[in-house]
């Protein structure tokens, strides 16, 4: 989620819009990337993210909040192809995100179902799976 908000708040920089020049008091609402998304769908993740830090010199940091909510059907993710993750709890907020990340294709009560079969475990002391977005592989490295 970090990732996505620092992307929609760069997106809030180039297009100008009231209060995103202060890097230091970035914020970024619960639907705010709805009308961002409409008005030039074509900004790429690394000029958004360039603009949050031009300018910027190598002390500086960037700081704010974001209420950004990722749900299934809706959010159609711009800067990450891969998630690390653990296997949250059923009714969390953290299910959806995961679930609008793996797209309609995947079921992720299909995958939690078959985790637990497999024994892994489950919330903050679990294990960690990870997630590829429909039709990206991670890179792999020949010798």
């Amino acid at each position: 989620r970090t990732l996505e908000s620092l992307f929609w708040l760069g997106v809030k920089r180039l297009q100008g819009l009231p209060n995103s020049d202060n890097v230091k008091e970035l914020e970024l609402g619960q639907f705010d990337w709805i009308p961002l998304g409409v008005v030039d769908p074509n900004i790429s993740p690394v000029s958004a993210l360039n603009a949050l830090i031009d300018g910027m010199s190598d002390h500086e940091t960037i700081s704010g909040q974001t209420s950004l909510m990722i749900t299934p059907n809706s959010y159609k993710f711009k800067v990450i192809d891969h998630l690390i993750t653990n296997f949250h709890a059923p009714d969390s907020t953290l299910m959806l995100l995961v679930s609008a990340f793996l797209g309609k294709q995947s079921s992720i009560t299909g995958i939690y179902e078959d985790a637990q079969r497999k024994g892994y475990r489950f919330l903050s002391y679990g294990d960690a799976c990870l997630f590829s977005r429909p039709g990206k592989k991670l890179p792999v490295e020949r010798k």
